[in-house]
Parts: C-alpha cells; sequence; structure tokens
C-alpha cells in the first residue's frame, strides 16, 4: 500500500500537482516560471474529512426488558456486530474513506467488526421503569466534505456537500447502557 502511494506521488510530483492527505488535492501544478500563475481546475471536486471524535454506536445485543426494580443480566455467547454507516456516499468509496481515518486520525476502523465471545453485564432497573441493556461499540465519526475550487488561481473553494460517517474501531472496546421503552 505505501509503495502504491509513494508511486503515485512519485507521478503526481512528476507532472506538478502536489496532493496532500489521502482525498484531498490541495494544489494546482507548480509553475517552473515563477511568473506564471497557478491555475487549479474549478470543476474537479475534492473531498477530505473533519471534525472526527470517537463515539459509541448500538450493536446487535440487547437483553430481555425487564420492569423494575430489579437486576437484569446479559450472559450469552453470541456475535457482536457493528457496521460502518457509510455506503459510497457522495461518490467516495469505503475504502478510501477508512484510508483517510486511519492516516489522518490514526484510528484502526473498518467497514464492519464482529466479536464472538461470552459477554456477562448487569445492571439494576430503577422502580416503575422498563429497561433493558444494549451493547454499544467504540466507533469513529467524521464528516466526509465534498469540495471544488471557484477561482482558477486556487484561492476560493466552496463546499458542495457534507454528510456523516461512522465506522467502528478495530478493537474490543465494548460499553452497556439501559435503554428503555418509558
Amino acid at each position: 500500500m505505501r509503495l502504491q502511494r509513494a508511486a503515485v506521488a512519485g507521478m503526481m510530483l512528476a507532472s506538478g500537482v502536489l496532493v496532500s492527505g489521502a482525498g484531498t488535492a490541495t494544489a494546482a501544478p507548480i509553475a517552473a516560471d515563477s511568473t506564471v500563475a497557478k491555475k487549479c481546475d474549478t470543476k474537479a471536486v475534492n473531498w477530505y474529512t473533519r471534525g472526527g471524535k470517537e463515539v459509541y454506536v448500538g450493536t446487535n445485543l440487547y437483553s430481555e426488558w425487564l420492569e423494575g426494580p430489579g437486576r437484569i443480566t446479559y450472559q450469552k455467547t453470541a456475535t457482536s456486530e457493528s457496521n460502518s454507516s457509510w455506503s459510497g456516499d457522495l461518490g467516495v468509496s469505503i475504502p478510501l474513506v477508512i484510508a483517510e481515518i486511519q492516516n489522518k486520525y490514526s484510528k484502526t476502523v473498518g467497514k464492519s467488526h464482529s466479536v464472538s465471545q461470552t459477554w456477562s453485564y448487569t445492571a439494576e432497573v430503577p422502580a416503575g421503569k422498563i429497561r433493558r441493556l444494549h451493547q454499544l461499540k467504540q466507533s469513529w465519526r467524521v464528516q466526509v466534505v465534498r469540495w471544488r475550487y471557484t477561482t482558477s488561481d486556487c484561492k476560493k473553494t466552496k463546499e458542495l456537500s457534507s454528510k456523516t460517517a461512522t465506522f467502528p474501531v478495530k478493537n474490543r472496546d465494548y460499553m452497556w447502557i439501559l435503554v428503555g421503552r418509558e
């Protein structure tokens, strides 16, 4: 992968294009003659990620409902599954967004994550409340932003659209919460 990136970067530098980040072309060809102005393609659409942060997203594991007061326990051997919320939206593929997150935020994320093991968790349900346990998985959330240059001198840009993407982190960081009907 690094060899491919280095080869692509070498070809781009040879052609005079400077690339910053996995998904962002940020500068135009560099002129050999300093009197020649930079030119940016005002029709090309670029993208980047912003606002990376840790979140916990629900998995497929739930306990039965319990009306409190009482103690609720989830104890089963099961496969916990969590999936990305990104489906190639905005014309940016899942592998590109994953690579950008890994490079920019140093987070090992994936399209999905599953772990099979014996899970055990207990919590107190308050009197008069109906609750169940729900497992959450550590995930990484970013905004994927599409943009373009609005002037050929590369001085102005316009954000075209953005959308939130969430990816499960490839680790065993889970938490359990009580969720209710009321």
